[in-house]
């Protein structure tokens, strides 16, 4: 990884809740609020941005660790506001801290990890653990 991010890099991201967001189960909606799935996807969308100009070619980031305390129900219609801050980096990644607000309110609050591979060797873990071979 190229220096940086420093620690304290922040980015922030403000996401409109529609109804593809809600929080849903085999496809069923089951309540129209901003869902925890596309919330972690926002999350980690944010993070990512925050990392990738610091990647070196050949290099890629996978996420290792999500701590998610989701507090708050957000309508439909509504829009958030995810901050992130760089908490550490270190030789094999990067954690953010991130707090998503609501009117005001803390909605939802964690930290996100996502860990350097490279690109090369990642795809050989990938491509050894299909269990289908194509013929």
């Amino acid at each position: 990884m190229r220096p940086g991010p420093p620690r304290g890099a922040t980015d922030t991201l403000e996401v409109t809740v529609d109804a593809a967001m809600t929080a849903r189960v085999d496809g069923r909606e089951l309540h129209p609020v901003y869902g925890t799935v596309p919330l972690v996807a926002d999350i980690e969308r944010l993070c990512r941005r925050i990392l990738e100009p610091h990647l070196e070619d050949g290099e890629e980031a996978v996420g290792g660790r999500l701590e998610l305390l989701h507090r708050a129900p957000v309508p439909v219609g509504e829009t958030v506001r995810i901050d992130a801050t760089v908490a550490s980096v270190g030789p094999s990644g990067l954690t953010c801290e991130f707090t998503a607000r609501h009117a005001g309110a803390i909605v939802a609050r964690g930290s996100f990890e996502q860990r350097l591979v490279q690109t090369a060797e990642f795809t050989a873990l990938v491509d050894s653990r299909r269990t289908v071979v194509d013929s």
